[in-house]
C-alpha cells in the first residue's frame, strides 16, 4: 500500500535522445503534484516494450513534449495522491496506467467508439512522463481500476485483444501471428485460442516454449524457412492458408510475408510499429485484388476493451508470461527488447 509521499523516487530517464540514447537509473528524480483531474501513482512494476526503444531512439521521429524524459506506457500500482476534482478514487487504490494520457471524449471518434483515434489524443511518455519513473501522473479518467491479482496488462493484454477482435474471425479459424513468442505476440496468442482459434505462432529464433505455452498449436521458426506461404499453407485445411495474420512484431519482413500466408478473403492485422520507412502495410496489388485482402491496423486499445480483456485474465483464461527483473536492470532490459531477444513480458519491480 502507500505510504507518506517522498519528494524524490526512482526513475530511469532517457539521456541523448536519438540512436545514442542511454537510460539511466536514478534514485533522486522529482515526484510531481497531480493538478485537476489528475492521479499521482506509486508504480509497484513496469512492462519493457519494443515501442519504448522505437521511441527513445527517434525511429518513429515523435519528440516528447518539453520536461519529459522517462518512456514507458505500461504499469501498475496505487493511488498515491489524488488531484482536485478527481470522482471514483481514493488514496491506495489499485491502478493502471495504458499508452493512452487522454482523449477529449467529445470528437466523432471518441463518441463513435474508437478513441484511439481521437482528434486531441495525448499519449503518456510522448505528453506525459511515462511508467519508467516510480510515481508517473495520470489523467484519472484513463486509469483503469485494477483488481489485486492483476500485475502489468495494459498494453500487452489490452493491445492483444483488440487485435484479435480486429480479425472478426470465428472458432475454428486459422490465425498466425508473427512475433508469437514477443510481449504483446504471446498474449495474442493466449486471447485467440481463448476464442476459439487455431494459432500458428511464428518467430526469430526458437521461442517455441514461449508460444506454444501460450496455446499455439504449431510454431515456426521463420529463420530456419524461407517459404512460409508452403509452410503455413501445409498446416491449413484444403492448404489454403490462414484466416487472419496479426503482426505483432516490429519487422519489415513480418509485414511483408503476413499477406502471402493467407487464404483468399483473409485478413492482415497491423500491431506492431517499425522504425518509419522499414516497412510496408500491404503489398502487391494483384494480391489483394485476386486474393481479396484485407488491411487493418490498431492502435493500443480503449477503455472498453481493456474491461473486456481484463476480464479473460481475472478468469484465468489468458495469463502473462513474465520475467520479472530489478530496477537496476531497466537499460538491459530494454536492450532485449530492442534486439528482439526477450521472450515473453519483462517487467521491472520499482522496489527490488
Amino acid at each position: 500500500m502507500v505510504a507518506e509521499v517522498p519528494k524524490t523516487c526512482r526513475a530511469a530517464p532517457v539521456v541523448d535522445l536519438g540512436p545514442n540514447y542511454k537510460l539511466v537509473c536514478r534514485e533522486d528524480y522529482p515526484v510531481p503534484e497531480p493538478k485537476e483531474g489528475e492521479l499521482l501513482c506509486e508504480l509497484k512494476v513496469t512492462g519493457i516494450c519494443q515501442s519504448d526503444h522505437h521511441f527513445v531512439c527517434g525511429d518513429w521521429r515523435i519528440a516528447p513534449a518539453p520536461g519529459v524524459d522517462c518512456t514507458g506506457h505500461e504499469g501498475a500500482g496505487y493511488v498515491a495522491k489524488v488531484g482536485p476534482g478527481v470522482k471514483g478514487w481514493k488514496v491506495g487504490d489499485r491502478v493502471g496506467i495504458t499508452p493512452v494520457a487522454k482523449t477529449c471524449h467529445e470528437c466523432e471518434y471518441c463518441k463513435g467508439g474508437f478513441e484511439t483515434l481521437c482528434l486531441k489524443i495525448e499519449y503518456i511518455a510522448v505528453h506525459t512522463n511515462g511508467t519508467y519513473t516510480q510515481y508517473p501522473i495520470v489523467d484519472a479518467s484513463w486509469a483503469i481500476h485494477l483488481p489485486e491479482n492483476i500485475a502489468p496488462f495494459m498494453c500487452s493484454g489490452g493491445t492483444a485483444y483488440t487485435a484479435v477482435k480486429a480479425t472478426e474471425c470465428k472458432p475454428g479459424d486459422y490465425v498466425c501471428v508473427f512475433g508469437a513468442g514477443g510481449g504483446v505476440g504471446h498474449m495474442v496468442v493466449q486471447f485467440a485460442k481463448a476464442l476459439g482459434y487455431k494459432v500458428i505462432g511464428l518467430d526469430v529464433g526458437d521461442k517455441s516454449a514461449v508460444a506454444l505455452g501460450a496455446g499455439a498449436e504449431h510454431y515456426i521458426d521463420v529463420t530456419k524457412h524461407e517459404d512460409l506461404t508452403a509452410e503455413v499453407a501445409k498446416l491449413t485445411p484444403l492448404e489454403l492458408g490462414a484466416h487472419a495474420a496479426i503482426v505483432a512484431a516490429g519487422s519489415g519482413k513480418a509485414y511483408a510475408a503476413a499477406p502471402t500466408v493467407l487464404r483468399p478473403r483473409g485478413i492482415v492485422v497491423a500491431v506492431g510499429l517499425p522504425a518509419l520507412g522499414t516497412a510496408v502495410l500491404g503489398g502487391e496489388p494483384a494480391v489483394a485484388c485476386f486474393k481479396g485482402i484485407r488491411f487493418r491496423g490498431i492502435l493500443v486499445t480503449t477503455r472498453p476493451d481493456m474491461e473486456e480483456a481484463m476480464k479473460f485474465l481475472a478468469e484465468g483464461k489468458v495469463k502473462e508470461h513474465v520475467t520479472v527483473l530489478p530496477f537496476a536492470e531497466f537499460p538491459e532490459a530494454l536492450a532485449r527488447c530492442a534486439n528482439s531477444t526477450a521472450k515473453g513480458r519483462q517487467v521491472i519491480d520499482f522496489n527490488k
